[in-house]
């Protein structure tokens, strides 16, 4: 096993291995900072990937490809933006924050807006390599209004990904591919045919790969969902939030 430093010292080497020109500036734990073209301003944070290997360590090869995909392309410069790519991310406070320690204006440069008083959609572009966050500019040469780029971005949401849904006895799971579990809140999809709930639905959407449904009438069930999700912001990665939200008037409110 590759402890932290070993870990993030490798994922240097390949990374520079990767993109021509790139140089360690250097490395801190998990975090590694690089100088490109004079510039040594980038930064890249591997708690999640190192998460993702302690799990499976046996897939260190897999780890490492996905997350260096996505890395190299903080260095390439911008293309045209196929707006049929463009998908809706469901973030926290927490990661606001986070990022603002990394980029102070990681919060005036993108393009987000509130969902309710603790979550924020995001957009990015997924292309077949790499998940982009959009920025302001990346939204103002698309040429189109705030509502519809969240409309569009939902109806890709729906019609690219294959929902699964997994439990019973009024406790479900829904899959997906990894990615987009918790922007699945923002489906049309909240009814009693899909999910058989006392009371009215309430979700836990720990991380972005898990979102948990059951009724609000439900305390057994409710407070299963409360321990795992405890359990997933201790012990998880790619969190989203801490807390249950209930469906009312169509929309996901924190409880």
């Amino acid at each position: 096993m590759l402890n932290e430093i070993e870990f993030s010292t490798e994922f240097a080497k390949r990374l520079t291995e990767k993109v021509e020109g790139l140089k360690i500036f250097s490395i801190n734990g998990l975090e590694i900072q690089t100088e490109f073209q004079n510039s040594n301003e980038y930064k890249h944070f591997l708690n999640n990937c190192y998460s993702e290997y302690l799990r499976e360590p046996e897939n260190i090869e897999e780890v490492f490809e996905k997350y260096l995909n996505s890395s190299d392309s903080l260095y390439k410069p911008n293309g045209t933006i196929n707006i049929s790519d463009i998908l809706p991310v469901i973030k926290d406070e927490r990661f606001i924050q986070s990022v603002l320690e990394i980029n102070p204006n990681f919060e005036k440069n993108h393009t987000y807006e509130k969902y309710n008083s603790e979550l924020y959609i995001f957009y990015v572009e997924d292309t077949e390599t790499n998940i982009n966050y959009l920025t302001q500019e990346d939204f103002e040469k698309l040429n189109i209004e705030k509502s519809e780029l969240k409309k569009i971005a939902i109806e890709n949401l729906s019609n690219s990904i294959e929902i699964e849904r997994h439990g019973e006895n009024g406790y479900y799971m829904l899959l997906a591919d990894g990615n987009y579990e918790s922007s699945m809140i923002l489906l049309d999809i909240w009814n009693e045919e899909n999910f058989k709930v006392n009371g009215d639905f309430v979700v836990g959407i720990p991380s972005r790969d898990l979102l948990i449904i059951t009724g609000k009438n439900d305390a057994e069930n409710i407070k299963k969902l409360k321990q795992t999700i405890s359990e997933i912001n201790e012990n998880g990665d790619h969190l989203v939030s801490e807390k249950l939200f209930e469906y009312r008037n169509g929309k996901f409110e924190s409880i």
